[in-house]
């Protein structure tokens, strides 16, 4: 089985990473895929709870056929790696994983851990952001590329506006929206 690995801080999960996903599997790139929510980001990002942002996730895949949650980062100790958890996913599962990440992403993989190790053992699915365009070579060359562009919106824009009071509505998932409004999150995001 062809699994997509979706990746991220999804802090919070926002409209664009659910056509991503609806993307990928309509294209039949893979069977499943699994967002892989950071416990500990390797670059040291400020997120929210672990609780809220899988209660976000949830209230966002609800209903998207052949998407889960995989809690592996959430649960390890110590630092999340992309190099480490597809080495643990595969331990644990005969599958084939792929990694699904934005254009924009390829600029900074050479600060990823292992990052020649890792595009040496997985394919990638590279969805086309604006201002980042895809040049393929050497062990990307297998890799699916995406070209429709989603809503290139950031997580952080979300967080600001949510913040600022401002509406954020068509940008995140309508329950996601009322969640982040109930539970008042993202208030003190400067």
């Amino acid at each position: 089985m062809k699994i997509g690995i979706f990746g991220g801080s999804f802090n919070p999960i926002q409209n664009t990473h659910a056509r991503i996903i609806k993307e990928v599997l309509k294209n039949k790139l893979v069977n499943e895929v699994w967002i892989v929510p950071s416990g500990n980001h390797p670059f040291d990002k400020k997120m929210e709870s672990v609780e809220h942002r899988l209660k976000m996730i949830n209230l966002a895949i609800k209903g998207i056929k052949n998407v889960k949650v995989c809690d592996i980062e959430i649960n390890s100790n110590g630092k999340s790696y992309t190099y480490d958890t597809i080495k643990k996913l595969r331990e644990k599962y005969p599958h084939e994983f792929l990694l699904i990440i934005g254009s924009d992403i390829l600029r900074d993989i050479e600060r990823w851990h292992k990052y020649k190790e890792l595009v040496r053992e997985v394919k990638f699915i590279i969805f086309l952001r604006d201002g980042y365009s895809i040049k393929l070579s050497g062990n990307f060359k297998d890799s699916y590329v995406i070209e429709e562009n989603p809503n290139n919106i950031s997580s952080s824009t979300i967080r600001r506006l949510a913040s600022d009071g401002h509406s954020i509505k068509n940008l995140v998932p309508k329950e996601v929206e009322e969640y982040i409004k109930q539970k008042e999150l993202y208030k003190n995001e400067k």
